[in-house]
């Protein structure tokens, strides 16, 4: 349903059609609205994480370059008003504008595999959701060693080049100038590769693509426990597009190559 875009009164429509191997009465659209709120969103962690792991393995990839970017063209249904300063001076007005999410990822650029995923409100800053989603990753026993992770000015922060050393990676995140030096900023200013940071905007191409085929990124979901569940789906639905890839090459004899290797 969300990989699709579809509604839950489509998905009703589409389930005869399944060929269920249990003799029960097909689900009507409340049922599946009501089964969706309840799955647990430690459960699609795992399994996202366990679909970047056979995507890995199809690819045998043991290393490589890393990256993480967000994008605020996640469209919703619901309003809000904000208060801006109207064309005469001295004057606010309210002004009813579209809300819109923000879809925070964390990738493998050699394959553009969806490693870690939120989606938050379009004001939240990238800088504290990349330390949570390198949590998770730790959380889970996802090794990296010896990889390069790229990041723009979003994610320069002590605490983010803290983080990435402790699993072993190697920050490559362009620095504020105006920021304060610490010790962790300073190990990572000495290491920074402009060339490899060159890659960084592989990772825009997940969002292209996404983008390209409904048109425009659309989460219908209103309740925030929903609209995290859409993230990780949509996450999990690219890795799966992404290991039929890799299956179908590796079926017809094709090498699979990395799109950025690292030295």
């Amino acid at each position: 349903m969300v990989v699709f875009g579809s509604t839950y009164r489509n998905i009703q429509n589409v389930v005869p059609s399944l060929n269920l191997p249990w003799n029960e009465p097909y689900p009507d659209h409340t049922w599946i609205s009501r089964t969706f709120k309840k799955i647990p969103l430690i459960y699609l962690e795992c399994i996202l994480v366990w679909s970047a792991y056979l995507c890995l393995k199809e690819s045998d990839w043991r290393k490589g370059i890393l990256a993480s970017d967000s994008t605020t063209s996640v469209e919703t249904d619901r309003y809000a008003y904000e208060v801006r300063p109207a064309k005469s001076k001295r004057k606010f007005e309210k002004i009813r504008i579209k809300q819109y999410l923000k879809w925070h990822i964390t990738a493998i650029l050699d394959h553009l595999i969806i490693l870690s995923t939120r989606l938050t409100s379009k004001k939240t800053h990238d800088s504290p959701v990349l330390r949570t989603m390198l949590n998770r990753l730790k959380k889970y026993g996802v090794d990296l060693a010896g990889s390069i992770f790229n990041g723009d000015k979003g994610y320069d922060g002590e605490r983010n080049f803290e983080s990435l050393f402790c699993i072993y990676v190697l920050p490559n995140i362009k620095q504020r100038t105006n920021a304060k030096k610490g010790k962790n900023r300073k190990k990572a200013a000495k290491i920074f590769n402009t060339s490899i940071y060159h890659y960084r905007g592989l990772i825009e191409g997940i969002f292209g693509a996404e983008e390209t085929k409904h048109h425009q990124l659309y989460c219908r979901f209103r309740l925030k426990n929903n609209q995290k569940r859409f993230g990780l789906i949509k996450s999990v639905g690219w890795n799966l597009e992404v290991l039929n890839r890799l299956q179908c090459a590796n079926k017809l004899g094709l090498k699979v190559t990395q799109y950025a290797i690292s030295n």
